[in-house]
């Protein structure tokens, strides 16, 4: 008899626990997106090459920055092992549900910490980045400028105008940044800005249109 296809299994247990609380797989693949409007946390079953089994990823990526892929631009990789297929359906599922609770419980915490801009503030500013200088002061900068606190927003949107790489890609973000400083007087309009860019994102990533709101507290 032939052992069922282990990617399978890992889509009919995440789809047991997660789509519960409204977290969705992508497509057919072994990614999972809880989708908040304005961040979505993903949920990544990452297979190794040559092995049968998967390992967990979970984070945060912000759609105030156009791109047509998901970053984690909080968290990744999970404190576990990579979990074997070995052809037993019954162990898998197990090794597999205990994930799926992981990041459900993960995924939860996300939400909370960024149910308002308030707490958001707080969570992000409190984050250590893969490139602090650039993408920490990218989005510790943005959502200053959603609360109004233009003095922190420019603060960290300057330290990022003053970081250095080898990239294009580094000129295009300063460009996007310099335009939002000068074009962003207060907060309805930096609000507005922001809103549009993440509309951007969205469509770039091919996720529904969705009303886009901020809860200040």
């Amino acid at each position: 008899m032939t052992p069922p296809d282990h990617s399978k299994i890992i889509s009919k247990t995440a789809k047991k626990i997660l789509t519960p609380y409204g977290i969705k797989q992508k497509g057919k693949s072994r990614i999972w997106l809880d989708d908040r409007g304005w961040y979505t946390t993903v949920i990544e079953f990452q297979p190794f090459t040559g092995r049968q089994g998967t390992t967990l990823n979970i984070g945060v990526n912000f759609h105030w920055h156009e791109q047509v892929y998901f970053s984690f631009d909080i968290g990744y990789r999970q404190d576990v092992d990579f979990v074997e297929y070995n052809g037993n359906e019954d162990q898998f599922s197990r090794e597999v549900e205990n994930f799926c609770k992981i990041a459900l419980s993960k995924a939860l915490e996300y939400r909370e910490n960024l149910q308002n801009l308030q707490k958001a503030k707080s969570f992000i500013l409190n984050q250590t980045y893969t490139s602090e200088e650039i993408w920490g002061s990218y989005h510790k900068g943005t959502v200053c400028g959603l609360i109004d606190d233009l003095v922190e927003r420019n603060h960290y949107y300057q330290k990022l105008l003053e970081a250095s790489h080898a990239g294009e890609w580094l000129n295009e973000l300063k460009n996007h940044v310099s335009l939002l400083i000068g074009h962003s007087a207060g907060k309805d309009q930096f609000t507005e800005n922001m809103i549009e860019t993440i509309r951007k994102t969205r469509v770039l990533k091919k996720l529904p249109e969705v009303e886009i709101k901020f809860t200040d507290y």
